[in-house]
């Protein structure tokens, strides 16, 4: 039973340790009818770790949007609170 817990919690960490040292390689945001989405982990309180994502969409007349939104350790996304 000891055993199982150990893997358990070896498991858990080299998840969270994956999930926050991999980090999105931005493509080229320049060219027109282009999307690019960067994510960034952060830390929320101690043992929880979110996601806050950027789209840069840039359109055919030149103009650039850019979206923020979150991703919370469920996978589950929402929005900025401001």
């Amino acid at each position: 039973m000891m055993l199982m817990k150990l893997h358990l919690a070896a498991m858990a960490s080299m998840v969270l340790l994956a999930g926050s040292v991999a980090t999105a390689t931005p493509a080229n945001a320049g060219l027109p009818g282009t999307s690019t989405t960067e994510c960034v982990p952060f830390k929320v309180d101690r043992h929880t770790i979110h996601q806050r994502c950027t789209v840069t969409h840039t359109a055919a007349d030149g103009s650039v949007w850019v979206s923020v939104y979150y991703i919370d350790q469920n996978g589950v996304w929402y929005l900025p609170a401001d």
